[in-house]
């Protein structure tokens, strides 16, 4: 039986090949038996697929069942008819599986999904708090419907945008992280205080509301606050490379921030209020914000490097200094 299932296999391995490179588009559809099919399919002592990642996705597999097979890692992106049921994939592991073009017909209960990308796929519906481990790290979520909350449920580096449905309150989730977390679709109910926000992209998220102050480690390094509301002082707070286009209420003095640093920061809606003495702003983009007085032969080390300084007034020192000493002149003989 077994030595039938490796000839068969080779054989439907180099009919595949002749096709593949003959151009043809349409999907095969093998009308054997489901069993042998499945055997021909599926090297079963190890759980996995048998023919090449290039070959299977040009059969058409909604006569396939997936039940007991690893599909950890696998990316189904431009396959055809493959259905799943979480709960009957091997190990119950969807780790690392990108499901574009894929059917989801079961629950996620127990079922491993961090860094599983959704994207694509049609009728998953999870709920976090049953997920394995309350992991939900690294996975995309996009086209899947949430139903549940994300208390003590891990969402660093989570990306939302074109999921459904969730709700979060950042004081709830697993460790108070949002590293590099994209929020987009997330409705926030919830303060951010002590909550690590590092890397962060709210654009899309619907009710954030934040202090600077507040946030751990007074860290926004590289995030992006589209769509927040900002209620604080940046005094001391991380601000190199944040993203304030698209924010609300956000007035900084350049003298105050850590560091005195706003390298490769995008200052659109912000208001500047303060001197940038001594303050590293190389890389800095100024489009769209207001207030700013620039002299440049103060800024830090007279870097004004790749800085686009549009919406900026600059301030000479030298006319400054040309126009003191005429006045200084007329000053001389009238005394």
């Amino acid at each position: 039986m077994e030595k039938r299932n490796i000839e068969l296999r080779e054989l439907l391995i180099e009919e595949l090949k002749k096709y593949k490179k003959s151009g043809a588009k349409d999907y095969i559809k093998l009308d054997i038996d489901k069993e042998i099919l499945q055997d021909i399919l599926f090297e079963y002592e190890y759980d996995s697929i048998a023919i090449p990642n290039n070959l299977w996705k040009l059969l058409d597999l909604s006569n396939v069942s997936f039940d007991g097979i690893d599909v950890s890692y696998l990316d189904f992106t431009g396959s055809k008819g493959v259905v799943i049921d979480p709960q009957k994939v091997c190990g119950k592991c969807l780790r690392g599986t990108k499901l574009a073009d894929v059917e989801i017909k079961g629950t996620f209960d127990d079922v491993i999904v961090s860094e599983t990308d959704f994207t694509g796929s049609k009728g998953a519906v999870i709920d976090p708090q049953k997920v394995s481990g309350k992991n939900l790290r690294e996975t995309k979520l996009a086209n899947v419907v949430i139903k549940g909350t994300f208390d003590g449920v891990k969402v660093s580096k989570t990306d939302f945008t074109g999921s459904m449905g969730a709700v979060i309150d950042p004081q709830k989730i697993r460790c108070k992280s949002l590293f590099e977390t994209k929020l987009s679709g997330v409705e926030i109910k919830g303060s951010f205080d002590g909550v690590y926000i590092r890397n962060a992209d709210f654009t899309g998220s619907k009710g954030a509301v934040i202090d600077p102050q507040k946030v751990e480690a007074k860290d926004l390094y590289e995030t992006k606050l589209t769509d927040v509301e900002i209620k604080g002082t940046f005094d001391g707070v991380s601000v190199w490379k944040t993203d304030f286009t698209g924010s609300k209420g956000a007035v900084i003095d350049p003298q105050k921030v850590s560091s005195k640093n706003l390298r490769g920061t995008k200052l659109a809606d912000v208001e500047i209020k303060g001197s940038f003495d001594n303050v590293r702003v190389s890389g800095t983009d100024f489009t769209g914000s207001k207030g700013a007085v620039i002299d440049p032969q103060k800024v830090y080390d007279k870097n004004l490097d790749e800085t686009k300084l549009v919406d900026v007034e600059i301030k000479d020192l030298f006319d400054d200094d040309l126009k003191k000493a005429i006045v200084k002149s007329f000053q001389k003989h009238l005394k």
